[in-house]
């Protein structure tokens, strides 16, 4: 069908797409409608459709489009969405473009940060938001199966981030399963409906109406058999219709079809002299539109400026080329598709080489050269693999999984007697390691070592692929591996120092008593030599073992060491120990900190940050905000497609659930992570285990939950994780071998409970839970009362509520009833305030058994599943903070979070109060406040 082509056979198509855009006129409600269809149905005549009926409605539009070759070039569709003019006629208020929301500045800061994924997603994202204040947005975007991995992550995840503003985005593909395609639909939502719009072919009768249109006429017999071979492909029968036209004109005879389009354009094309031949190959191959500047350029020394210039115009009479605003391209990818099918290889390449010369030597960057690159290069071509490396380079922070293709590619390109073979080897261990594919770092790293004898290389080789198996939890193996490598001689002083700390840092999660012995000499060896790289290696080696020994002062002052060494990428590793050290003000003041300085360095930090503002709210008893916090995460790591904390976000979500009561629920989330194990979780599985050692407990299964936990609780003190040693647990643990009649268990939960205490001397959690354990080992009332009297101190909720109601019931139990009164209502009103059903009704019982009454204590009553009384603490803030008329990301600002947080909390608002926009959200605020206050 192509641009242009009237959309015959397609009107129910297009009112599936019409009614989209007059639902977000008239309710505020965000739509995503989904286009597929094979080329040449008519996706683009659809698109430019959608956008015309648009215009008059009084959308802003903004337009773009993927392209084959060219789809390295991170964010490239929804930049030229931003950028591209109004297809509303010139002058009108609906022809504005989208970009206008932003200033001019704003619009070009966002080519740098293609780089830093997470602030290009923020940018434009408050871009769309303030331009969708005022009036509805229609956002358009062609062809996105061939999406790159920012603008994938980006189309998928904006709709759900600006979830109740007027905005309708609309994309087509060629594949309905494509990734865009696969995660709208998986994350479809009532404020965010899906309308899929497949084109199939279309049938005879509607061909044949086009034939009549084009023709003038009814088509002969002849014409139509003719048309019968174009398989209802619309764009295909425009083609043969333009062909016979032209044919008639010049009184020729009209050709078979459907061959007949290929074939003129092969006689077009055969038909052009020798410089618009080339313009037009040399566009086939740059795969997107050029001034005739840039073809002049990609073409010298081969033809000169002038003939280039008339070649164009040659190019464009004949009709392959056409104008596409100021620039020139093909009219339809199906043509330029034929003119790049009929190039023969070494033309193709020789045409490659030149657009990858052309882009670098304009300063345009690697990535955006490399697809050209990697089409025009064969063995050993050093030009050509240096761009790739470099491409791959710039794409690790932004393009992980491009990054690894890319410089997977470039390392098979080389012959292993190849002069830069081991320099780009090293280079892809280190690449595929960044970008969590360990396995395949590994794997490289192995094919080096085969063919390397130096000592000096190989030490090299060894610490990269120390690192990726770090993350596969292979350490036993890394652990054998450096020691083979230290034994050889002729190893500088800073790789040996970098040896020894990667080989300190794998012990941590194979030997903790090994690590523990070798990691301070290490860390002091690496300061001798003074290696940047071994320091940061032996300070998280430090780090790790303080942390999973218990040992917390240790651990934070290593990490501190390390985020001064290294900045604010590390700096979460200090957030949590402070936090483990009782030091809230300080983790929330450094949580701040970091925040306003990581701007420039969000992806980095933030999946990091937002785990350790997350527990800093768990722990204090905020069980709103670190649900809404894990839920954050979880969907950023979706997004991003990093999981190293993911994990941490799936306990916390599904401890907020167990504390509520929510068993089910909390036992889902559980088992769905458990069933998507990853390389590394050998490392960090033991917290499943302790949750479902939980749940089996909570159901009255206490033997069920001793076998669960006793893998965790007998191996802690050399364990690879700090998981048994984290405050709170040795309780729960002593609580459940009690019950189960478990002798031994029991003891070795109050074993480490005292030495948690011992080892963090001070610490009051600490303190206060060595003195509950051994209180209620011995049921000795003496013991108990400094523990509620120590807990009390406690920054957590949750321990200063257990340490009150342990000692009220030993109290009750005891016939002390007043005494027990005061403790047991102090407990209650704590876990009221955090929602703690199940202990509030633990609470019930005990003072019920001792003859207890607390009229005072309500029924618990839980949370309703819908209307504002639904609501979280955090989302009724957003609710309000939105229906005043924030946008996300004043919101944001108002509450210390994320825009991407904010977005979280709305979805949940809007599904809670059956509302689809931000529009009925105001109505439905203002209906609940005029109520409030007796207006009718």
């Amino acid at each position: 069908m192509g641009r242009g082509t009237p959309l015959r056979g397609r009107s129910e198509q297009l009112s599936l797409g019409l009614a989209v855009l007059r639902r977000t006129v008239r309710s505020g409600q965000s739509g995503i409608v989904l286009v597929a269809g094979e080329p040449g149905m008519g996706k683009s005549a659809l698109l430019d459709a959608l956008a015309a009926e648009a215009a008059p409605l009084g959308f802003v539009i903004g337009r773009g489009s993927v392209d084959e070759i060219a789809r390295t070039s991170p964010g490239a569709p929804l930049l030229m969405a931003l950028r591209s003019g109004p297809l509303a006629p010139a002058g009108t208020e609906a022809g504005t473009r989208v970009g206008a929301a932003a200033g001019a500045g704003e619009i070009a800061e966002l080519d740098g940060l293609s780089a830093r994924p997470l602030t290009f997603m923020d940018r434009i994202g408050e871009i769309l938001e303030r331009a969708a204040a005022d009036t509805p947005v229609l956002i358009a975007v062609d062809d996105v199966q061939w999406a790159d991995q920012l603008s994938r992550t980006a189309l998928a995840a904006l709709p759900a981030w600006l979830a109740g503003h007027p905005l309708v985005w609309v994309f087509t593909s060629r594949d309905a399963d494509c990734p865009v395609f696969r995660d709208l639909t998986a994350r479809t939502s009532p404020s965010t409906p899906v309308t899929v719009v497949p084109l199939a072919a279309l049938g005879r009768d509607d061909v044949l109406q086009i034939a009549r249109d084009r023709l003038g006429r009814r088509p002969s017999e002849p014409v139509r058999r003719m048309l019968d071979g174009v398989g209802g492909n619309p764009f295909l029968a425009v083609q043969v219709l333009e062909g016979l036209v032209r044919a008639e004109a010049r009184g020729e005879p009209a050709e078979r079809v459907p061959d007949e389009f290929i074939a003129g354009v092969r006689r077009s094309l055969a038909g052009l002299g020798p410089a618009a031949a080339d313009v037009v190959r040399m566009a086939s191959v740059l795969g997107r539109t050029f001034a005739v500047d840039e073809m002049a350029e990609l073409l010298a020394p081969r033809h000169d400026h002038a003939a280039v210039a008339t070649g164009v115009e040659a190019a464009l009479a004949c009709g392959l080329l056409g104008a596409v605003g100021h620039r020139i391209g093909f009219r339809h990818d199906l043509v330029r598709e034929t003119v790049y099918g009929a190039l023969s290889d070494g033309a193709r390449r020789r045409f490659h080489r030149g657009c990858a010369a052309f882009l670098i030597a304009g300063g345009h960057s690697p990535l955006e050269a490399a697809p050209h690159a990697r089409l025009s290069v064969t063995g050993d071509d050093e030009a050509c693999v240096r761009i790739l490396r470099d491409a791959a380079e710039e794409a690790v922070p932004a393009l992980p999984e491009t990054a690894g293709k890319l410089i997977t590619e470039a390392f098979r390109l080389l012959r292993p007697g190849s002069r830069v073979w081991r320099e780009t080897g090293e280079h892809g261990v280190d690449v595929l390691g960044r970008v969590q594919r360990a396995a395949d770092a590994v794997r490289l790293a192995e094919t080096l070592l085969r063919r390397t004898s130096e000592p000096e290389t190989t030490a090299r080789i060894q610490v990269l692929m120390s690192r990726a198996l770090w993350l596969t939890g292979n350490l036993g193996d890394s652990v054998e591996r450096i020691g083979r490598v230290l034994a050889l001689p002729g190893i500088s002083p800073a790789l040996r120092a970098r040896l020894e700390a990667a080989r300190a840092l794998a012990l941590t999660g194979h030997d903790a008593g090994a690590a523990r012995a070798v990691a301070p000499a290490v860390l002091q060896q690496a300061r001798a030599v003074g290696d940047r790289e071994a320091m940061v290696l032996a300070l998280q080696a430090v780090g790790e073992v303080g942390r999973n020994s218990g040992h917390h002062l240790d651990a934070m002052t290593a990490f501190r060491e390390l985020r001064e060494l290294e900045g604010v990428n590390h700096v979460a590793g200090e957030i949590i120990e402070l936090q483990l050290l009782d030091r809230y003000e300080e983790s929330e003041a450094l949580i701040a900190a970091a925040l306003a300085d990581a701007r420039d360095e969000v992806e980095a930090v933030r999946p990091s940050l937002l785990s350790a503002h997350m527990w800093h709210d768990f722990n204090l008893g905020r069980l709103d905000d670190a649900e809404s916090g894990a839920r954050a995460l979880i969907s950023l790591s979706g997004e991003l497609g990093g999981h190293v904390y993911e994990l941490d976000a799936v306990v916390v979500h599904a401890s907020v659930c167990a504390l509520r009561g929510e068993w089910e629920r909390a036992k889902r989330l559980v088992a769905d992570r458990e069933s998507r194990s990853r390389a590394d979780d050998g490392i960090r599985k033991p917290s499943l285990r302790l949750m479902r050692g939980w749940f089996a407990a909570a159901e009255g299964r206490p033997a069920d939950a001793v076998d669960i936990l006793a893998p965790v609780l007998y191996t802690a003190r050399e364990s690879r994780t700090c998981w048994p040693w984290w405050p709170g647990w040795t309780r729960l643990l002593l609580a459940i071998g009690t019950a189960a009649g478990d002798e031994r268990f029991a003891k070795e939960a109050l074993t480490l409970a005292e030495e948690g205490a011992a080892r963090n001397p001070g610490v009051v959690s600490y303190e206060g839970i060595a003195y509950q354990t051994q209180g209620l080992a011995r049921q000795d009332l003496t013991l108990l009362e400094r523990a509620a009297d120590t807990l009390g101190r406690s920054p957590r909720p949750e321990l200063r509520a257990g340490g009150a109601a342990d000692y009220g019931k030993l109290l009750a139990a005891r016939g002390r009833r007043a005494e027990a009164a005061v403790h047991l209502d102090r407990a209650w009103a704590i876990y009221d305030l955090m929602g703690a059903r199940p202990a509030q009704d633990a609470l019930h019982r005990a003072a019920r058994k001792a003859g207890i009454r607390r009229p005072a204590w309500s029924a618990g009553a839980s949370r309703p599943a819908h209307g504002w009384s639904a609501l979280t603490e955090a989302e009724a803030r957003v609710a309000a903070l939105v229906s005043a008329g924030h946008t996300n990301r004043s919101a944001a600002a108002e509450l210390g979070v994320s825009p991407n947080t904010v977005g979280t909390h709305l979805r949940s608002v809007f599904a809670k109060l059956d509302v689809n926009s931000r529009v009925q959200l105001v109505n439905a605020h203002r209906n609940r406040t005029d109520e409030a206050f007796g207006i009718r």
